[in-house]
């Protein structure tokens, strides 16, 4: 099971929001302009460093460039955030640890 390339609509949205041409895009990763046309027009990637490329000047994942998703988890940045609570506070973090003793099986007592 594959999934769908979405690359010429992300490239294409991606682009839309920085209000950036095919030009400057290729101007600025050093993808050339006829790759960068074929890509944008539905073709499939040539070379990965093209496409890395692309996703670094966009600040995504290759994933996201090819997919439009992306599966890890965001980072700190990422997340939205609102202040909820202004003032002293006492946080305690605990990490859950698993229990790697072994359990009798029922019916295995001696008693």
């Amino acid at each position: 099971m594959s999934k769908e390339l979405k690359l010429h609509r992300m490239l294409a949205a991606l682009m839309k929001e920085r209000k950036i041409t095919a030009r400057e895009l290729s101007r600025q990763t050093k993808v050339p302009p006829s790759t960068l046309s074929s890509l944008m027009a539905g073709g499939k990637p040539q070379k990965l460093d093209h496409i890395l490329a692309i996703a670094e000047y966009f600040g995504t994942s290759m994933e996201f460039l090819l997919y439009g998703s992306d599966k890890r988890a965001p980072t700190l940045e990422e997340l939205a955030t609102e202040g909820v609570f202004e003032g002293w506070l006492k946080v305690k973090i605990e990490r859950a640890i698993p229990d790697k003793r072994k359990f009798k099986k029922t019916g295995d007592d001696d008693e």
